[in-house]
């Protein structure tokens, strides 16, 4: 039996600690999977990707595909099998975030870490309290990112510029500030029209799962922005 959705400020509340709940998981399974590969086992990590680039290319390429999976319409009403696929993204990016220990130093890292962590909370508290709607600033952001991949590629295969890889980051930091932000104002508006006439019915947990899945992605990228802004890496 499906537990009922309660439609109110006990309930929001409710739903968002399920929803952070799932972030912490997720980001103890990529962290915990990136530091064995990228420390503990970092030799035979390293002669493995040396040695299968194809399976680097494709773990990076999972999550894209398994975020379609945990939106389809058996993931909205099943729990436990959006659950699975949450896992298997935070695990995938586990282990493709393990090579960021073989790039930067583990000071920096962890410097990255507790600045995403505060930059995270802070925006998430200003998404959920904030009585001014969003949802303009979070089309443009949206729209930003590919403008960012974009000018990335660019500077990936043809400019090598060290300079504008430096901006893309601080683009891409301000770009997630502000998805941070949204995200969590789209989830309680989410949450409060899940199940609105003439869509399917959501299991609150698997709700939860989809949402924590978004958030999720956001502090990857605000890590990954913040890491490249601190520097220090050794490019060998």
């Amino acid at each position: 039996m499906e537990e009922r959705r309660v439609v109110n400020e006990t309930g929001l509340a409710d739903f968002f600690n399920r929803v952070y709940a799932q972030v912490g998981l997720g980001i103890g399974v990529t962290g915990l999977i990136s530091y064995l590969l990228g420390n503990v086992f970092a030799a035979q990590y390293t002669a493995f990707i040396r040695q299968n680039n194809i399976v680097f290319y494709a773990m990076t390429l999972l999550p894209l595909i398994l975020s379609f999976v945990i939106n389809n319409k058996k993931a909205r009403t099943n729990a436990g099998y959006a659950s699975i696929i949450y896992l298997m993204i935070t695990a995938s990016f586990g282990f493709t975030y393990a090579s960021l220990f073989l790039i930067y130093p583990i000071g920096n890292l962890t410097a990255a870490l507790f600045t995403t962590a505060v930059v995270f909370i802070t925006m998430s508290v200003v998404g959920r309290t904030t009585k001014q709607d969003l949802s303009r600033a979070g089309a443009i952001a949206y729209t930003a990112i590919w403008g960012v991949i974009l000018m990335t590629l660019v500077n990936l295969f043809l400019l090598h510029s060290s300079g504008m890889q430096l901006l893309m980051s601080y683009a891409i930091l301000v770009i997630f500030i502000i998805l941070t932000a949204w995200d969590n104002q789209a989830l309680k508006r989410m949450y409060l029209t899940a199940d609105a006439s003439g869509q399917a019915s959501y299991s609150l947990n698997a709700l939860a799962v989809q949402g924590a899945l978004r958030l999720y992605l956001d502090f990857l990228n605000l890590f990954l922005a913040i890491v490249q802004i601190f520097g220090g890496s050794d490019r060998n």
